[in-house]
């Protein structure tokens, strides 16, 4: 099969290249790191600088002299303390001498307790002992060079990326000089009007005096190991050592654990500390710090937290992502590049425990006792990671094409648009917003700009996820699931071979061009020995024949939960690849009998176009938390979804899966009956996940959410409920038992206005179109 497939010319296997050298050698390696290698730092820095350069001439160091040199720990966290908005919260929080001097001393101590303390000697140790972990735990790591040498390009040759010449016309020109001009004459009364010119003079930046490339690191967050493999690559490939925002608490991994992470880049934050001024303006002056001043490129997840479902968490967490693009808006940095990576497992190293927390488990906390434990799964084979850096964004470009499309959606709805007066008047917030942190005054981040972070945020997701690796478990998790739990579990080769074919050649293939396929043409035997390898706490061979694989479902019935669970979890993997092509074939779905083998479609049912578009429409709101789309839903997304829709369904017209009849009034469209099978099995995912959202909607009441429940806790209420009935031979009761679905349903409804009518809505159309036993009669004008 020739499409997306694995191309092993175009990746570096990190791990094939280690087990060929000393792990103590490579972590004892000379380490050019483009921040530190440019720069005159001190006469012992040249003297080491003209020995390489002699006894190497091929060396990268250069002379190449700097604006500024990366500060260290105690410089960063003494600007901090020496910040005006943080001396603004103290003056605002304390009302006497004694009271400051106790807050300056906390944030002392929370400053202590949050920042890293980078080093090369800690650096060096974690590259030798994880060198040796990753080489027992994987079999590949595969990184795709081309991109990673965009990112080193960025560093090494800073000034393609930047401005050499900056001219100022008006305050809207996004640069330091002009915001600077324009404090200075509006704060500055003494100057006369004569002194300061209209416009400043184009001042040319010599090319060997210019600041490194601010850049964010933004992987995908699905295990651990995620934390250790970018500093680890960035080791491996002499790129800049990021600074990892970690969640405080791994600090109860133990102070030597704790300190190696901190030491190697990582600083501790507090998962929530909303409320806490004094904290969240430490937080907030200490990430800008790292931008403004260029020190480190800045690593953290848009997510928040480990997806425990391998798919992207909805809506993103925009906290810290706020707080860079402040960096911007306010003028501090003319520009920032956003790297998104994308990180994929064959086998995640916490999907047993991602298994259980779905269900309801609480999560074991971190501790040094857990991280001894741990150390069994040196034993274990968790097969082929992917680590792929997609092409930077960089946030002018994306600003300024995103101010051109609001101000054209304007120009077409006859609003104002965009005038230079709303301009000076953005820039008269962001100079207050400069000394006052953003939660006293919320409207300093203005609507444009917050619309811009949520479609910004967004599309780094989307980059993530575009750019998947699909493994053969995926796949085969699909095709376990798509059928029932009264058939035998055991795994058929062909039929399975058969129903890849399916989904890769009618929706992968031709809708999805970024993804890529990590599959060997192994025969039957070495597949099988390979996935009990990597899974024997999920398959084993058949005693009678050992020509199948069966999955080892026990008499636990929490157990078996789980595995199932984990079989959800590797299928989605990849469905927001899936998605939108098959909402157009999800309105022709019935099961229509009451055997639980037979299902079938109602052929009959015939749609006209503007009706499978109101489905399409619908599938597309109500799992806006489930999946990634090309682009934000909203309102204003009508566009995108007119283009979509009759590009998808054109696509599935001229397969012949759908057949249009016309007549002297209308169009319609219904399925045709010789694809019944293969419809069914590749819509039988999202129809799992309809089905689970109609049970939970059929169990919501409105009133009890609105009586100061957080979404967490009533996630959990719903959640009891379901798994005392959970029944293991329906997926669907399985799917709904999942606390991040159930939130993800209980959003769709609480996010909007009119929640009783639009929970009313949903539950109606839900039913109509997978309710077999419900009679409902829905007029569909009413969609």
């Amino acid at each position: 099969m020739s499409i997306n497939m694995f191309d092993e010319t175009k990746y570096d296997n990190i791990i094939i290249n280690h087990r060929q050298a000393s792990d103590i050698l490579w972590s004892l390696k000379t380490y050019h790191n483009p921040l530190y290698d440019d720069k005159q730092q001190s006469p012992c820095s040249l003297n080491l600088l003209k020995r390489q350069q002699q006894s190497s001439p091929s060396t990268v160091m250069s002379e190449t002299h700097y604006l500024s040199l990366p500060r260290k720990s105690e410089q960063i966290k003494q600007d901090v303390l020496n910040s005006l908005s943080l001396k603004y919260t103290i003056d605002n929080l304390a009302s006497t001498n004694e009271e400051k001097v106790l807050l300056h001393n906390e944030a002392k101590h929370i400053l202590n307790e949050m920042s890293h303390q980078l080093n090369m000697k800690s650096v060096r140790v974690l590259a030798y002992l994880f060198s040796k972990i990753l080489n027992c735990l994987y079999e590949n790591i595969y990184i795709n060079k081309e991109n990673l040498e965009r990112v080193r390009q960025l560093y090494v040759y800073p000034h393609l990326h930047q401005r050499s010449v900056i001219t100022t016309s008006s305050p809207s020109t996004t640069t330091f000089s002009s915001t600077l001009l324009s404090i200075l004459s509006s704060t500055v009364s003494s100057i006369s009007p004569k002194t300061v010119e209209p416009t400043m003079p184009i001042v040319t930046i010599p090319i060997n005096f210019l600041t490194p490339s601010r850049i964010l690191f933004l992987p995908t967050h699905r295990s651990y190991m995620d934390f250790i493999i970018m500093t680890y690559l960035a080791y491996e490939y002499n790129l800049p050592l990021p600074c990892i925002a970690a969640a405080q608490d791994f600090l109860g991994l133990g102070r030597i654990f704790s300190n190696l992470l901190r030491h190697c880049g990582a600083f501790f934050i507090r998962r929530t500390f909303r409320s806490d001024k004094l904290y969240w303006t430490i937080f907030d002056e200490y990430v800008k710090t790292h931008l403004i001043n260029g020190d480190y490129p800045l690593e953290f997840f848009l997510e928040g937290a480990r997806s425990r479902t391998l798919k992207t968490l909805l809506p993103v967490r925009q906290g810290m992502f706020k707080s860079c693009l402040e960096c911007y808006f306010q003028r501090y940095i003319d520009n920032l590049y956003l790297i998104p990576i994308t990180i994929t497992y064959e086998k995640v190293l916490e999907d047993n425990l991602h298994s259980y927390e779905l269900l309801g488990v609480p999560k074991p906390k971190e501790s040094s006792t857990g991280l001894l434990k741990a150390t069994q799964i040196l034993k274990k084979n968790f097969g082929t990671m992917f680590v792929h850096f997609n092409e930077p964004i960089q946030v002018r470009d994306e600003y300024e094409q995103f101010r051109k499309q609001q101000q054209s959606i304007s120009d077409e709805n006859g609003t104002m648009k965009i005038a230079q007066n709303v301009e000076d008047e953005l820039l008269t917030k962001r100079i207050l917003r400069s000394i006052q942190p953003r939660f006293y005054s919320p409207d300093t981040v203005d609507p444009f700009e917050q619309k811009f972070i949520d479609t910004l945020s967004y599309r780094v997701v989307y980059e993530q996820q575009k750019s998947v690796t699909i493994y053969p478990i995926a796949l085969l998790s699909y095709s376990l699931l798509s059928w029932t739990m009264s058939k035998p579990t055991l795994i058929n080769y062909e039929q399975f071979l058969n129903e890849k074919s399916i989904l890769i050649d009618h929706v992968l293939k031709p809708f999805s061009h970024h993804h890529q396929i990590y599959w060997s043409n192994d025969e039957k035997q070495k597949f099988q020995e390979h996935l009990i390898r990597l899974y024997p706490e999920m398959f084993e061979k058949t005693n009678r024949t050992n020509e199948n694989l069966l999955l080892k479902l026990t008499n636990d019935r929490l157990m078996n939960a789980a595995l199932l669970m984990k079989l959800i979890m590797y299928r989605n993997t990849f469905l927001h690849l899936l998605a939108k092509p098959l909402y157009v074939l999800l309105p022709f779905y019935k099961q229509f009998s009451s055997n639980p083998n037979h299902h079938n479609f109602d052929n009959s049912s015939t749609y006209s176009i503007e009706h499978l578009k109101c489905y399409y429409q619908f599938f597309i709101n109500l799992f806006s938390y489930e999946f990634v789309y090309d682009c934000l839903p909203s309102s204003s997304m009508f566009v995108t979804v007119e283009r979509d829709f009759h590009t998808y369904l054109n696509y599935w017209l001229k397969l012949n899966f759908l057949i249009e009849t016309k007549d002297s009034v209308s169009t319609t469209y219904r399925l045709n009956s010789v694809y019944n099978e293969q419809v069914f099995y590749m819509t039988s995912a999202f129809v799992q996940y309809s089905k689970a959202y109609l049970s939970i909607y059929n169990h919501v009441v409105i009133n009890p959410m609105q009586n100061g429940k957080t979404m967490t806790d009533t996630a959990k209420q719903y959640q009891k409920e379901f798994l005392n009935v959970m029944n293991i031979n329906d997926i669907v009761s399985v799917l709904c038992s999942s606390s991040n679905l159930i939130q993800n349903a209980l959003r769709t409804i609480l996010n909007t206005e009119k929640k009783q009518e639009n929970l009313d809505k949903y539950r109606q159309i839900l039913t109509l179109l997978f309710d077999t036993k419900s009679q409902s009669n829905i007029i569909l004008a009413k969609l």
